[in-house]
C-alpha cells in the first residue's frame, strides 16, 4: 500500500492518505470519492466536509472503515 503525507488543516498536522486497496486509478480521470482513504480520520474531524478531499466526515468514515486499513486500538 502506498501511502502520502498530506497537511490536514482540521488536524493541524500531516496525516497519511491512501487509495483502497486494489483501486488503481485512470491516468487523467478524477478519483471516486470512495477510493480515498484518510488513516488519520477521528475525533479531530469536526468540520462540514474534508478539508484534503472535500467529503463530508462521515464519508470518510465509511471509507476508511471499508478499506480494512483502520488502526487497530
Amino acid at each position: 500500500m502506498e501511502t502520502h503525507l498530506a497537511y490536514c488543516s482540521a488536524c493541524d498536522r500531516e496525516v497519511e492518505v491512501t487509495l483502497k486497496p486494489g483501486f488503481t486509478p485512470e491516468p487523467g480521470e478524477p478519483i471516486p470519492a470512495d477510493a480515498m482513504v484518510c488513516l488519520a480520520h477521528g475525533d479531530t474531524c469536526t468540520g462540514a466536509l474534508c478539508p484534503l478531499f472535500g467529503l463530508p466526515p462521515e464519508q470518510m468514515r465509511q471509507n476508511l472503515d471499508a478499506s480494512g486499513l483502520r488502526p487497530k486500538s
